[in-house]
């Protein structure tokens, strides 16, 4: 287990890759697997960070195909939840690459806490150890901290926790940013700011669930314009062009209570970029009040999305603080084969309902062929 610390390499530089919504079960999809990876070896992230989601929540109440149950009780969700990082996770391990992770709503929605479920990620030799001394705030709220070749304090990376389940009454997800989570971002920038001399550090944020302050980047406009979303029966809106490029696929699903978190914020502490994830379809760049907002779109082919908004992001910084981002799509990735796109027809959810329509369609032609050629052999 690494700690939470990176340096710059020698030329100033570093790389991060963001995985966001990679939400899938121990039979994993081999198309992301085969992104994934194909990512990492051709962009070389100097640390890979996931964005929540990193499971399928409901991975109890599925299989490979279908929604039978494969596990039930704690032990065998241990069991299943730990095969189905090790897919995800391995690959990364075994590259040496450092990584990360925030939760996002599903990863809460079965019986291991958070806590529990953290240590399966800390099994793995290149995990960072995430936040391990402040019991006010969860597990994966921490900060990384990135140092210049002389050591001195350059960047910071703040990983925040976002969505937690009621395991009371309902059990629903509340998608809220609790007030411990702001007070502790407070006093840590304070602490890095003293850290650096008085100077805010500069940074980038993660967290899964948008801030509500991402509707800023929106406009109305109608239904059969270009890019029209209907975010309430009736209103339709799109990415306003003047603030924001991109894909905007569905009405964002906001925090319900970010605790005033994003006035912390733009109070001079040095954030520079935000990146949310938890909308799958929505991948965009934008700015609201001086602060960049990175809407990533999902890794994951078990859950819906598209082949515009299906990959990875990555941001590029450099000591004296600057931070530059591009989302990279599988085709991007992998390249637009005639395999690559069968892999991603085979694989992505969004084809499940024409693939069982073509296979049930071939299947009934077989049939009906091996029953007309029996009736005929019969007949003779």
């Amino acid at each position: 287990m690494l700690d939470n610390s990176l340096k710059f390499s020698s030329d100033g530089k570093l790389r991060i890759m963001v995985v966001s919504d990679p939400q899938d079960l121990k039979f994993i999809r081999p198309s992301m697997v085969y992104m994934l990876n194909t990512a990492y070896d051709n962009y070389k992230p100097d640390v890979v960070l996931f964005n929540g989601d990193n499971i399928l929540g409901n991975h109890l109440l599925d299989a490979r195909i279908g929604s039978r149950k494969v596990a039930e009780g704690k032990e065998a969700t241990l069991d299943a939840m730990t095969e189905a990082l090790y897919k995800l996770l391995k690959p990364v391990d075994d590259r040496g690459i450092p990584f990360a992770m925030v939760y996002g709503n599903h990863d809460d929605m079965n019986l291991l806490t958070k806590e529990e479920q953290i240590e399966i990620y800390r099994s793995y030799k290149n995990c960072m150890q995430m936040n391990v001394s402040d019991d006010s705030v969860d597990c994966d709220t921490f900060v990384i901290k990135i140092y210049s070749p002389n050591g001195k304090l350059a960047f910071a990376v703040y990983m925040l926790d976002s969505a937690w389940q009621d395991k009371i009454g309902e059990r629903h997800t509340v998608t809220e940013i609790k007030k411990e989570t702001v007070d502790w971002f407070e006093k840590t920038s304070a602490a890095l700011r003293e850290e650096n001399g008085g100077k805010p550090v500069p940074a980038v944020m993660l967290m899964h669930i948008p801030l509500p302050e991402i509707n800023e980047l929106l406009e109305e406009c109608g239904k059969d314009d270009i890019g029209s979303v209907e975010v309430t029966p009736g209103v339709f809106k799109r990415l306003n062009s003047v603030k924001a490029k991109g894909f905007l696929k569905e009405n964002p699903s906001v925090s319900d209570n970010e605790n005033g978190l994003f006035e912390k914020i733009k109070a001079d502490s040095g954030v520079k970029a935000i990146v949310f994830g938890h909308d799958h379809t929505n991948c965009f760049e934008g700015e609201v009040d001086g602060i960049k907002f990175w809407q990533t779109g999902a890794a994951s082919f078990r859950c819906y999305g598209s082949s515009d908004t299906k990959g990875v992001r990555l941001i590029d910084i450099d000591e004296s603080g600057n931070a530059q981002t591009k989302f990279l799509t599988y085709y991007d990735i992998v390249g637009k084969t005639p395999v690559n796109k069968f892999r991603y027809v085979f694989d992505a959810d969004e084809y499940a309902v024409k693939k069982f329509t073509t296979l049930g369609a071939l299947a009934a032609v077989a049939l009906t062929a091996a029953g007309i050629k029996t009736y005929k052999k019969l007949k003779k």
